[in-house]
């Protein structure tokens, strides 16, 4: 039978013990509240950046104007249909005339005209109104879209949004993923570039530049914009507006990642063709106790590392870190466009004599991080990055 004393022995360990536990925990804490900070702050700064570019671009620009079409078209659509009283039919009928109808001057819009699953003229079918009725109470990705007419982005999304905008934001284009994380700079090791998973895994990040856009002065310019509108004679027959409506609101959300996507980071239409990845040589001095010790030179295929870094620019414009999914170009603009640091994961130190440097060899990392990764001669990616998101190492 264990004596008091044992047991008051054994009681401190386990206390001392728990007290351990309780600091690592409030350590983690810690640190993942600071990265989340520096991610706010991030964040902030460079969406302020570009929401102010795109206030200038619509005041001095006439951004809005050249936007013109989809603007007339979502509110022609919005006030036209009433779900409680009109069929499928004559709902189909309105979202067809839609397309054949003038708006400043053209029919149609262009990327619903080229929305069709299987033939860019067919861009619509009835049973496709039943699926977008269904998307007024149900989620998008609970609804069976397997027979749709339409594609996800220039249809599914454009419909819904337009149709439902206190629920949906508009996503009728790719590349609106490279915007994501040029504005907020997200923990997303793999963001889905088309699909159903592409449209809804951008709401909420609409959601976000929604609620930022409305703490600037964009109101006043799209109303002046819009009730101006009233004397363009090409132009649909508008009402004045005193205010700006839901609908309103997710095309402009839309508006402005289309200006982001354009004007900051040059990806709709024709891309720049001038862009190429900054070469930044891997550091050839390293500290080794009291002194500093010299890297071995090695023979590097630095061809094969240029091509790798080409393509990962093609691929992710934004350049982000594997390890913590920094950006240069989020952080700094222009400054920072194409430039990334190569990081042999095999360490060039434990080579002999010349090596073949193959594509899963090199590892595309921020100046920080590849600074880690040599710190330690066991530093690996993935136990960096569970240090980076606050875990442990196993």
């Amino acid at each position: 039978m264990p004596t008091p004393y044992n047991v008051l022995v054994i009681l401190v360990v386990e206390l001392y013990a728990y007290l351990i536990d309780l600091k690592l925990l409030l350590i983690n804490l810690l640190l993942k509240s600071l990265l989340a900070h520096n991610n706010f702050r991030h964040m902030t700064n460079t969406c302020t950046d570009a929401i102010n570019k795109y206030l200038m671009a619509c005041k001095n620009e006439g951004w809005l104007s050249r936007e013109a079409d989809k603007f007339l078209f979502a509110n022609h659509i919005y006030n036209s249909i009433n779900w409680e009283s009109q069929t499928n039919e004559e709902i189909f009928h309105i979202l067809i005339e839609s397309q054949k109808q003038k708006y400043t001057g053209r029919k149609g819009i262009k990327f619903i005209l080229k929305s069709g699953r299987e033939k860019a003229g067919v861009f619509l079918s009835l049973s496709d109104v039943t699926l977008l009725k269904k998307a007024k109470i149900k989620p998008l990705n609970k609804i069976d879209w397997s027979k749709r007419t339409m594609s996800f982005t220039g249809g599914i999304s454009v419909w819904v949004s337009t149709l439902f905008p206190e629920k949906y934001y508009p996503i009728p284009m790719r590349n609106i993923n490279e915007v994501v994380r040029y504005l907020y700079n997200p923990r997303i090791d793999v963001f889905p570039k088309n699909g159903l998973d592409y449209i809804t895994k951008c709401q909420s990040f609409c959601e976000q530049s929604h609620a930022l856009l409305k703490q600037f002065p964009l109101e006043e310019l799209y109303l002046e914009f819009w009730n101006a509108l009233g004397t363009n004679k090409n132009a649909l027959t508008v009402s004045k507006k005193d205010h700006l409506g839901p609908v309103d609101w997710v095309w402009l959300t839309q508006d402005f990642h289309l200006f982001v996507l354009d004007r900051i980071l040059g990806k709709f239409g024709k891309e720049k063709t001038d862009i190429s990845p900054v070469e930044f040589e891997e550091p050839t001095i390293i500290e080794g106790g009291s002194k500093l010790a010299t890297h071995m030179r090695y023979e590097r295929n630095a061809s094969l590392i240029k091509k790798i870094k080409a393509q990962a620019l093609k691929e992710n414009k934004m350049l982000n870190c594997v390890v913590c999914n920094f950006s240069f170009l989020a952080q700094y603009g222009e400054l920072g466009l194409g430039f990334i640091e190569a990081h042999h994961i095999y360490p060039l130190s434990e080579r002999e004599g010349a090596q073949v440097t193959r594509k899963s060899d090199i590892a595309l990392v921020c100046s920080n991080c590849h600074r880690m990764l040599h710190r330690d001669s066991e530093m690996t990616i993935k136990k960096l990055k569970d240090i980076c998101v606050g875990g442990t190492s196993k």
